[in-house]
């Protein structure tokens, strides 16, 4: 690989490209991977690593997961939507409803003098509306944060600035941690975005953090944006790919401090994933800059009860851990034969078994699939088609301190920033 000029600047013409309207970019050279034609040779698929954590509800078994990994870009991965059809109405009420109206949370408009706490959602939810109207109050929601609250000035963390970090999304995390191999994790820090069609996230590197060793979990939900990753200067060449609802993004190893970005939401009819048909066919499209480059969304199984679905997920997995077969898949899944693929073990701890190095996962799984699972069948998904018909939501969820440190006052130093 021809080592790159460090003046170079191949990071922001890309990111100025994609973010065009007039003319709009052309999105053939961004990697689909739902579409097998559009997979590279430096692109393979592997399997997650056996687990023996109780799954948490939702997701489906991680045998059936497709992780893609990119030889270019180490440390990067992508699971497209593992969620079970639905279960992402869960967390999307918990980013739309819950945690901004959480006095404990930051939000942008708490942080410009707003009252903390004000429900926005709950006066979006009584109006007769199609999608999100540029004058509505809920559109001005741009961001929320969870547990050690990023200070946007001084970019960096306070112990006197931080609140209790949700335990559903800690497990959450936390099984997508195990389940890829990483022995020590544990969620400290999430920022929850929230974008519109007209919305973009410039280039930036996620360094704030004491332990870049953790991976950094992003979850995308609603409509389909293009992310652009390079590395960790902004002279190497980044990638352009699609990030539809559901899908998680893994930011690990060389990867973890690299220049990403979001030049552009895809405007579209809503994802299959939260309507049925006669919804899809109502709605309006919202702008024609890229109406030709609509993306198709996620395939879904069919529907079924939810309940009767945790059940088969969770006896699936007593049955699995008695045969102790637990999620064991052919390693040799590859969509190109290329020896890089194998990298996956040099890169993440790896770990059989993690249930030492996960305890507080083993003592809150219950009470949190319990919640999931109460919630869900009596959750009015219409307010959440509404608002996702021109928005998308991005759950970044990080690792703060080293393992084994509970507080910033036991950090020597801050890390080393770029």
């Amino acid at each position: 690989m021809q080592v790159p000029d460090e003046s170079k600047d191949l990071f922001t013409p890309e990111f100025k490209y994609y973010k065009a309207k007039n003319p709009p970019p052309d999105l053939s050279n961004v990697v689909d991977l739902l579409a097998e034609s559009n997979h590279l040779d430096n692109i393979c698929c592997i399997s997650p690593h056996p687990t023996d954590l109780k799954p948490i509800a939702g997701l489906k078994p991680c045998h059936e997961w497709k992780v893609y990994q990119f030889s270019q870009y180490p440390g990067f991965f992508i699971i497209p939507n593992p969620f079970v059809e639905k279960y992402q109405y869960y967390w999307i009420s918990r980013c739309l409803q819950d945690f901004p109206s959480d006095k404990s949370n930051e939000t942008n408009l708490s942080a410009l003098g707003a009252e903390k706490g004000c429900n926005f959602w709950t006066s979006f939810v009584g109006k007769n509306c199609q999608s999100i109207s540029k004058d509505d109050p809920l559109r001005q929601l741009r961001w929320t944060t969870l547990g050690y609250h990023y200070n946007w000035t001084s970019k960096d963390y306070a112990e006197d600035n931080k609140a209790e970090f949700p335990r559903d999304v800690n497990c959450l995390a936390q099984y997508l941690a195990a389940s890829l191999g990483f022995k020590h994790y544990k969620s400290e820090a999430a920022i929850i975005n929230y974008y519109h069609t007209d919305s973009t996230l410039a280039g930036h590197t996620d360094h704030s953090e004491f332990d870049h060793s953790a991976p950094l979990f992003s979850i995308s939900f609603g409509q389909t944006a293009v992310f652009l990753l390079g590395g960790k200067t902004k002279s190497v060449q980044p990638m352009a790919v699609y990030v539809r609802s559901g899908d998680i993004c893994i930011m690990s190893g060389e990867s973890r401090l690299a220049y990403h970005a979001v030049p552009k939401i895809l405007p579209s009819s809503l994802p299959a994933i939260y309507s049925n048909a006669s919804e899809t066919s109502s709605i309006s499209q919202i702008s024609d800059v890229c109406s030709k480059h609509t993306v198709a969304p996620h395939a879904h199984i069919p529907n079924s009860d939810i309940q009767e679905l945790s059940y088969k997920h969770e006896q699936k997995y007593l049955e699995d851990l008695a045969s102790n077969q637990s999620l064991v898949v052919d390693t040799n899944l590859l969509l190109q034969q290329n020896s890089t693929c194998q990298q996956l073990d040099k890169e993440a701890s790896c770990v059989d078994n993690p249930l030492i190095f996960y305890e507080t996962y083993q003592l809150c799984i219950d009470e949190v699939n319990s919640r999931i699972n109460s919630l869900m069948p009596g959750l009015n998904i219409e307010p959440f088609n509404r608002y996702l018909r021109s928005s998308r939501i991005n759950l970044n969820i990080r690792q703060v301190l080293p393992h084994g440190v509970n507080s910033l006052h036991g950090v020597l130093s801050k890390p080393e920033t770029t």
